[in-house]
C-alpha cells in the first residue's frame, strides 16, 4: 500500500526525503527508506532502548544494533541514514529538516504523543505528501484514534484519508492537485474498490483482499510496482450435474467443485469467501440475486481444489429455472465482476 500510493504523488513529482517516527527493529524502515528520491535522506527517530524510561505509551521498544544491522542487510551503505535517539515529542521541525514526501508514524501512542507527532509531519511533508498513522482502530491505544482526532478538530484542512489498511491510515497533506484513488483505481483496475467514510471523506479499504497478490515482485521495485499477469482471481467451477429436479418449496442441493487457478490463496481474512447462486428464469431473466451462501473453511491454495454442497431452494411455481453459481468475497467483490466465468444448472420445480 504504501508503495502503490508514493508511486502515484512521484508521478506529480512529490519527492524527498522519508521519515519514521518509532523504527524498533526497522522492518518497515527498510521499506520506508527505500520510497525516498534519490540523494535524499532516511530519517529513523526511536527511543531505542537506552530511553525506555520515556516510552510512557507501552507501545514497543526499540533496539538499536538489531535496526541497524536490519537495515545494513538491504543497504550496505547507510550514509543516508539520520538516525535521531529522541522521544519525537520533543523535536522541532528543525530537528528532522524538510522537504519530506512520506512520514510514517509509529512512536508514542498516547493521545498528546499522536497529537505531536501529526503536527510535526504538518509541519516537515511536502504539499501533497503522504503520512501513514498506525494502530488507529487498534482499541489497545485508544490514545492514537485521540490524539488523530484532536488534531483533524484543531486543523481540518492538512490531512485528508485517502486509504485504511494493514492497521494503517495514510493521509495527505493538503492541498493536493489529483485525486490519489482516482488515480489508483485508474493505475491498478483490478484491485476491487471497497470505499469506506473517514472524516467524512471518502476512503479506499485495502486490507479485505491480499493486495500483494495483484502484483509481480520480481518484475516490481519500491518505486514501481508491476501488476500481476495472470488471473488474480481465477477459480474454475465444475458440477457434479447440470440439471437437477425437485419438488416446489423444497431444498436441493449441488455438489460444486471449486479449483483455484489463481495466484493468489483464497482465505477468509476480514469477511467470508462464499459459494452461493443467482435465480434465473427459463428465459435468463434474474429472478433472485442473492442467495445461500456457502462459506470456505480453509485456505484453497493456488492448484488446489475442493468440492462444496450447495443448497439451492427450489421456487414454489413449478417450471424451469437456471441457476447460476458463483463465489462472492462479502463486502469485496463478485467473482465474476473480474472476468471468472460462471457455470449454470437447470432446475426444474415440479408439483408435489
Amino acid at each position: 500500500m504504501f508503495m502503490a500510493y508514493n508511486q502515484l504523488i512521484a508521478e506529480q513529482g512529490i519527492a524527498g526525503h522519508t521519515l519514521e517516527i518509532g523504527v524498533h527493529h526497522g522492518l518497515s524502515a527498510i521499506g520506508m527508506a527505500a520510497l525516498r528520491a534519490p540523494h535524499a535522506h532516511f530519517v529513523a527517530i526511536d527511543l531505542f532502548e537506552e530511553l525506555q524510561s520515556q516510552n510512557v505509551s507501552a507501545s514497543g521498544s526499540g533496539n538499536r544494533a538489531i535496526f541497524l544491522q536490519n537495515m545494513k542487510s538491504f543497504y550496505p551503505d547507510t550514509a543516508f541514514l539520520k538516525l535521531i535517539a529522541r522521544a519525537s515529542n520533543e523535536l522541532m521541525p528543525e530537528d528532522v529538516g524538510q522537504g519530506f514526501s512520506f512520514c510514517n508514524i509509529d512512536g508514542g501512542h498516547s493521545m498528546d504523543e499522536t497529537y505531536h507527532d501529526l503536527d510535526l509531519c504538518r509541519q516537515v511533508l511536502l504539499d501533497g505528501g503522504l503520512a501513514a498513522l498506525d494502530d488507529y482502530f487498534n482499541p489497545m491505544f485508544p490514545g492514537v484514534c485521540e490524539g488523530a482526532v484532536k488534531f483533524m478538530l484543531r486543523d481540518p484542512k492538512t490531512f485528508r484519508p485517502v486509504a485504511v489498511g494493514f492497521n494503517k491510515v495514510l493521509l495527505q497533506k493538503q492541498p493536493a492537485i489529483v485525486d490519489l484513488n482516482a488515480r489508483f483505481s485508474a493505475l491498478f483496475p483490478r484491485i476491487p474498490r471497497v470505499v469506506t467514510t473517514m472524516w467524512n471523506t471518502p476512503t479506499l479499504l485495502l486490507d479485505r483482499c491480499p493486495l500483494r497478490a495483484f502484483f509481480d515482485p520480481p518484475q516490481s521495485t519500491p518505486q514501481r510496482l508491476s501488476p500481476a499477469s495472470e488471473h488474480v482471481f481465477g477459480v474454475e467451477l465444475g458440477l457434479d450435474r447440470d440439471h437437477l429436479s425437485a419438488p416446489c418449496g423444497s431444498r436441493a442441493t449441488l455438489r460444486v467443485q471449486v479449483a483455484n487457478r489463481s495466484a493468489a490463496v483464497l482465505e477468509i481474512m476480514y469477511s467470508d469467501i462464499g459459494l452461493t447462486y443467482h435465480l434465473q428464469s427459463a428465459e435468463k431473466t434474474m429472478l433472485a440475486w442473492d442467495n445461500d451462501r456457502v462459506s470456505f473453511t480453509r485456505p484453497l491454495k493456488p492448484g488446489q481444489q475442493t468440492a462444496l454442497d450447495l443448497p439451492v431452494r427450489v421456487p414454489d411455481q413449478p417450471g424451469t429455472y437456471y441457476v447460476e453459481i458463483d463465489l462472492v468475497w462479502e463486502g469485496v467483490m463478485w467473482f465474476h465482476e473480474t472476468g471468472n466465468p460462471t457455470v449454470l444448472a437447470q432446475l426444474t420445480a415440479v408439483e408435489r
